[in-house]
C-alpha cells in the first residue's frame, strides 16, 4: 500500500467514526436518507467539476490509470468524508459558530493534502470549497427537516440520489477493477474520461425511471419489463459499438444486477421512510 493511499484510508476511518457516532446518538433512518441525498449532491457536483471540468487531481496511487485514481480519490472525499460531516452537523443541529470552525478545519485538511502532494488544484481554488460547504450545510439541514415530513417530492429526490450513487459506484468498480465493460463515444480525448462521463450520464437519466418504478410501479410485471428493456438497451449499445463487453461479462448481467439492486433499494426506501 502506497503512502499516498494511507492518507486517503485515514479519511475513510474518520468518516466511519463520524457515522458511527451519528448512528449511536440519533435516529439514524432519517440520517441514512440524508446521507444518500448529500452523497448524491456531492456526486453530481463532482461529475460537473471533476469529470467534465478537470478541476483538480487526486493521487491516491490505487490505480495505474489517473482518471480512475481521480474518481477513487473523489469517492473517498465526496462519498465518505464530506457527507458524513454534513450529516453529523445536521443531525446534531450544530450551531453556526461551530460550523464555521468545522469548515475551517476541512479547509486546513485540504491544504494539508495539497502540501503532501496527494491532491492538486488545476483551476479550483480553496475558497470555492469553503463557499460550497457553507451553502451545503444549510441545504442539508433544511433537507433533513423535509425528510422528517415525508413529502413525496423529498422522498423521490432522496431515492433518486440513492440510486444514482449506488449504481454508479458499483459500475465504476466493475470497470476499474474487473474490466467488465467500457463505453466509447469519442467526446473526450481520453478514452477513460469518455467512459466515465458517458456512464455517469446514463445513470443520471436511468435513475429517474428507476425511482418512478420504486415509488409507484414496483410490481412483478414492471420489473420483468424493465429487465428485458435494459437487456435490449445494452444489446443496442453493443451493436452501435458504443458499449464494449469483456469475455468474462455478458449484457444480461447488467439486467440481473439492476433488478437485484432495485429490490435492495426498495427495502432501503421502506426503512428510511417507514
Amino acid at each position: 500500500m502506497s503512502n499516498n493511499l494511507l492518507w486517503f484510508m485515514a479519511l475513510v476511518l474518520i468518516s466511519l467514526w463520524i457515522m458511527y457516532i451519528t448512528y449511536k446518538k440519533t435516529k439514524f433512518r432519517h440520517n441514512l436518507a440524508l446521507y444518500f441525498f448529500t452523497m448524491g449532491l456531492a456526486f453530481i457536483m463532482e461529475y460537473i467539476v471533476l469529470i467534465l471540468g478537470g478541476a483538480y487531481t487526486y493521487y491516491p496511487r490505487f490505480f495505474s490509470n489517473q482518471w480512475y485514481d481521480d474518481v477513487f480519490g473523489s469517492s473517498i472525499s465526496q462519498a465518505f468524508f464530506i457527507p458524513s460531516v454534513l450529516v453529523a452537523i445536521a443531525a446534531f443541529r450544530i450551531p453556526v459558530k461551530w460550523v464555521v470552525l468545522i469548515i475551517v478545519a476541512i479547509l486546513g485538511l485540504e491544504e494539508f493534502f495539497l502540501w503532501l502532494g496527494i491532491y492538486e488544484h488545476n483551476w479550483w481554488k480553496s475558497w470555492f470549497t469553503s463557499i460550497i460547504l457553507f451553502v451545503s450545510v444549510f441545504v442539508v439541514k433544511w433537507w433533513r427537516n423535509r425528510i422528517e415530513g415525508r413529502g413525496f417530492f423529498f422522498q423521490f429526490v432522496t431515492i433518486y440520489m440513492t440510486i444514482t450513487t449506488i449504481f454508479q459506484g458499483l459500475t465504476f468498480y466493475l470497470t476499474a477493477i474487473l474490466k467488465t465493460h467500457h463505453y466509447t463515444l469519442g467526446l473526450f480525448e481520453s478514452p477513460y474520461q469518455d467512459h466515465i462521463a458517458f456512464s455517469v450520464f446514463i445513470w443520471l437519466i436511468y435513475a429517474v425511471l428507476l425511482t418512478v418504478i420504486i415509488m409507484r410501479f414496483y410490481r412483478f410485471v414492471w420489473l420483468a419489463l424493465l429487465f428485458f428493456a435494459d437487456f435490449s438497451f445494452h444489446t443496442i449499445l453493443i451493436k452501435m459499438e458504443i458499449l464494449h463487453v469483456s469475455s468474462c461479462w455478458h449484457p444480461i448481467y447488467f439486467s440481473l444486477m439492476l433488478i437485484i439492486l432495485l429490490m435492495i433499494i426498495k427495502k432501503m426506501n421502506s426503512k428510511m421512510f417507514a
